[in-house]
Formats: C-alpha cells, sequence, structure tokens
C-alpha cells in the first residue's frame, strides 16, 4: 500500500512540476509534497529561474507541524551553494522531517547522490526511484543538457496523409487545424528556441511566437549558411531571432541586421555554405540552450534525420491527401524509434516518438 502512495504523491509532484514549464529552464521542473498521517500538509513548485526551489517551497506553505512528515519530490534535493537560492537539503534536515522520497537522482555532478547522503547521514529515511522513467521524460530537456552540454531536439513535422508537407518547396500549404496549431504555440513555449531554416522564413514568412497559447516566446533560430533572409521579413522585424550562417556570408549584411537586433553566429563552411549541424548544437548549448524545436523546411529536417541529431520526432497529419508534394524528409535513421505517445486533435493525428 505504501508504494501506491508514493506513486500518488510523485505524481502529484509531476503536476505541480509542470506549473514551471517554460520559466525554469536551465533549471529542471520541480515539485513537492509534504504529508503527515495521510493528509497533504504543505505543496510547492520552482514557478522561476531564480526564484525558491520546490522543497522550501512546500515548507514554507505547511500550516502544521513538520515533525514526522514525508517530503515527496520529483528530483533530488539539491545539496550545493554554486547557485541563485540557497540548498535545499540542510532546510529538509532542520525540518522535522522523518522521510524523503523522490522520483530521480539529480545528474547534475554538483548534487548526484550528494543530497541523498547528506540526507541519509542526518537520519532522514530516503526512497528513490518511484516513476523514475516517468520523472526522466518530464526533465527530458534538463537531464540531456547536464549529460551532454548540447540542447534536447525535437523536431515537429505537419504533414497530409500521403506524407507530404507541402505542395512544392516554394509555396506554403496549411494542413492541419485550429487547434493542432494552438496546440504547437503551446509546444513552443515549453522550448528555449525554435529553429527554421531560410526557405521557411522565405517561403511561410512565420513570426513563431506563442501568441495562441500561454507562456514565453522561445528565441528563433534560422540556419541560413548564404544569409538570403529577407531583410523585411517578420522576423527581423521582431528582433527575437539568431542566424546561424557561414563565415564567408556578405558582411555587411550581417552589420545591417545586427543594427536591427538579430544576433549572428558565425562557422567556418565550404564554398557551398552548410553550416554543421553538431557544431551548431554544440555552440548554441554553451550559449544556454538546453531544448530546441525543429520546425521545418524539409532539408533541415533531412540533416537532424541523417545526422541522428535529434531525441523526438512529433508528427501531426492532416485527414488531407496531396497527391503529390514535398516530404518531410528523405527518410528516418536505422535508430529505432518507439511510440511514446498517440492522439488526436479534432481531425489530426499527433504522434510522439522518442529516439
Amino acid at each position: 500500500m505504501e508504494r501506491q502512495d508514493h506513486n500518488k504523491y510523485i505524481r502529484r509532484c509531476f503536476e505541480l512540476a509542470k506549473q514551471g514549464a517554460g520559466s525554469v529552464s536551465p533549471n529542471p521542473m520541480v515539485g513537492s509534497v509534504i504529508v503527515k498521517n495521510g493528509n497533504i500538509i504543505g505543496e510547492g513548485f520552482h514557478s522561476k529561474f531564480g526564484l525558491p526551489h520546490a522543497e522550501p517551497e512546500a515548507i514554507n506553505n505547511c500550516k502544521e507541524d513538520l515533525e514526522g512528515s514525508t517530503l515527496y519530490c520529483n528530483l533530488e534535493p539539491c545539496s550545493h551553494t554554486d547557485k541563485k537560492t540557497p540548498p535545499c537539503v540542510p532546510l529538509i534536515i532542520t525540518s522535522g522531517i522523518k522521510k524523503v522520497v523522490i522520483s530521480n537522482i539529480d545528474p547534475n555532478p554538483k548534487v548526484s547522490g550528494r543530497g541523498i547522503q547528506q540526507l541519509r547521514s542526518a537520519g532522514i529515511e530516503v526512497v528513490e526511484g518511484v516513476l523514475d522513467e516517468e520523472g526522466n521524460y518530464l526533465n527530458r530537456f534538463f537531464f540531456k543538457y547536464i549529460k551532454a552540454h548540447t540542447p534536447y531536439v525535437t523536431l515537429k513535422i505537419a504533414q497530409s496523409i500521403d506524407n507530404f508537407i507541402s505542395k512544392s518547396s516554394d509555396e506554403q500549404t496549411w494542413l492541419t487545424g485550429k487547434e493542432s496549431k494552438k496546440y504547437v504555440h503551446h509546444l513552443r513555449s515549453f522550448y528555449d528556441a525554435v529553429l527554421v531554416g531560410a526557405n521557411t522564413i522565405k517561403v511561410d514568412n512565420p513570426l513563431l511566437n506563442v501568441r495562441l497559447a500561454e507562456g514565453r516566446d522561445p528565441k528563433i533560430i534560422i540556419l541560413d549558411g548564404k544569409l538570403s533572409l529577407l531583410e523585411n521579413s517578420s522576423i527581423v522585424k521582431n528582433g527575437n531571432a539568431l542566424i546561424v550562417t557561414s563565415k564567408l556570408s556578405d558582411a555587411k549584411k550581417k552589420k545591417r541586421l545586427t543594427k536591427l537586433g538579430i544576433d549572428i553566429l558565425e562557422f567556418d563552411t565550404d564554398a557551398d555554405s552548410i553550416i554543421n549541424i553538431k557544431d551548431m548544437l554544440k555552440k548554441v548549448g554553451e550559449m544556454g540552450t538546453n531544448s530546441i524545436l525543429v520546425e521545418g523546411g524539409a532539408e533541415i529536417f533531412s540533416q537532424f534525420i541523417s545526422e541522428k541529431l535529434f531525441d523526438e520526432l512529433i508528427i501531426l497529419t492532416a485527414p488531407v491527401i496531396l497527391g503529390t508534394g514535398l516530404s518531410g524528409f528523405r527518410a528516418l535513421p536505422e535508430t529505432k524509434l518507439k511510440l511514446h505517445e498517440n492522439f488526436q486533435i479534432e481531425g489530426d493525428q499527433v504522434s510522439i516518438y522518442l529516439v
């Protein structure tokens, strides 16, 4: 029965943690619940980077004596001081809490296992690994970034039933419905950045923001080796973009774009100005970007797929037959994709695969 209780309260931690989605990066999403005599007496979550963590929020929200209570948290409490907020472990130790139940050990080398060790050394019982797979998925951005120092990459592809993303490479084609568009805007709010190729900007002239949902706007990354971006595009006017281009591209245009508030990231390339995706991911990771949603186009999708530089694939399939057109990518890699979730939004089918 205790294990079932552990699952119930850890799932509540997940629900609380999700309230910080899109606001806590590069930190993980964390929720915390305090239980005494079978009742929840306090809850909290990490709401924004730089603000208090979930555990002190839950402790401070308690209206009863904490002596003998159990603290649930989806991630190991932190023990290091190299951050904006105080460590959580000392507060837990002095609070009177007798047991701590967690889902995941923090992969951050500054924390990993140390928080648990300190709690146990203080006589506090620690239970770990409760619903750890669900916890891993919840904080997949953070875990990938900490372990690999590169962003978690999700490819989002909207296509027809016959697997075309548009009628041609130079024609905008709307496929999915209004509710799916809201879903995509909601999805964007979770990611640090949205990435597209220069042709997508040229053909669609998108805003790539979160105007149809609540949440922050992501940074916009444009892969544009030849710097072909039109200077009157909506992205340039808004000035919230990072253009990844070749050192060989137009220097005067770079200066003009910089004056308009556009950031420029340059790489050595050959005469074809093809950007090395792996090098780009490493660099933007160093700049603090821990997650990227790739939204097109076909050539960009193909590059990420052929080089196996993605972690998740979201395919939205509209009930439309184009008959002919542009495919989203050339071929999937040999890596077997695992279907994580399958659901419908109005008439559109959404399939989420994990690498």
